[in-house]
């Protein structure tokens, strides 16, 4: 019987990265001083020998500085990734905060009657408001699949030949503010959410995180303090981006690439780095950001590339 490795979440990962790198800090800090102790101790007894016991102390002590100067070097390196790592996991702990606490208070609001109905709009990373919405016309969930149209392999799993290609969600009804003008202030916040592309959360009959605003509209009725709206929201699937120079290396099929539609292994044109290239230049002569170029190729700092080295652009 084979048991099943439950999937590590994106706090975990964090977590345990920021472990590793403390505990390689930590590692190399303690390098650092032994190899530094030892240089001084050999470099005190030069002081008192002569000839070859003197050559003998002085290149033990010069193999030890270079040993404190690898050690200093891994150290910061350490030290550097241990507070990306910390800082990465303490703003995945802030954003669970704060969507808990957003959750808190729509719980709050949904007890008894409120004038501003209860379903809740807000953003998914748990900054900003709570815009709350009155779904008087529609609160529609829709998932549509691609189904093959050719017969099937007897016996094959139907989930061969069926891929999830969509799944949203409409909302149409009232947003409620204290006057036409908070109103309207709680449509600008949408309005800049879809903008900006935002990721959203929607909690209503049905609860999502993943949502993008895929169309919103007003309607311009004589209601004196509230905005008929209707919001159309389209569900994002996150994958993570990896690379492969093995043309003829074969990966396994995450379970969402089998059940959801979509081409999920690109092939990358590379180029080579000239010199007097930048990410900024590539990235504006190929249609791809400088974060997507140095995140595919796995730069570390963007302002940094060599002549002649390899880079996939699109």
């Amino acid at each position: 019987m084979t048991t099943k490795t439950k999937k590590r979440t994106a706090e975990q990962k964090a977590y345990d990265d920021m472990k590793y790198w403390d505990k390689q800090r930590k590692h190399e800090s303690a390098t650092y001083v032994k190899a530094f102790s030892k240089a001084q101790y050999y470099e005190s007894n030069s002081y008192k020998a002569k000839g070859k016991k003197k050559e003998s102390l002085i290149r033990k002590r010069n193999n030890c500085l270079k040993l404190v100067d690898a050690a200093k070097k891994r150290k910061n390196r350490a030290k550097k990734n241990y507070k990306s790592a910390k800082s990465r996991y303490d703003r995945i702990v802030k954003q669970k905060a704060d969507v808990s606490n957003k959750l808190n208070q729509i719980a709050d609001h949904a007890v008894g009657w409120k004038n501003e109905g209860k379903a809740a709009i807000f953003r998914s990373d748990g900054k900003g408001d709570i815009i709350y919405i009155s779904p008087a016309d529609c609160e529609d969930e829709n998932v549509s699949s691609n189904i093959t149209s050719y017969p099937v392999d007897k016996g094959a799993p139907y989930s061969d030949y069926s891929r999830v290609s969509s799944k949203g969600a409409t909302v149409a009804g009232i947003i409620v503010g204290k006057d036409k003008a908070d109103a309207y202030r709680k449509w600008q916040m949408l309005s800049s959410w879809n903008n900006n592309h935002y990721r959203l959360s929607y909690k209503g009959d049905f609860y999502y995180k993943h949502y993008l605003i895929a169309n919103m509209s007003n309607s311009y009725k004589n209601l004196r303090d509230n905005i008929e709206v209707s919001i159309t929201f389209q569900f994002v699937y996150e994958a993570e981006i990896t690379t492969s120079n093995d043309s003829h290396h074969h990966r396994k099929s995450s379970k969402s690439s089998k059940s959801v539609a979509g081409n999920r292994n690109k092939k990358y044109t590379a180029i080579t780095v000239k010199s007097g290239d930048t990410l900024w230049a590539l990235s504006q002569k190929y249609g791809k950001s400088v974060k997507w170029i140095a995140k595919v190729n796995h730069i570390k700092n963007p302002n940094l590339i060599y002549p002649k080295t390899k880079i996939r652009v699109r």
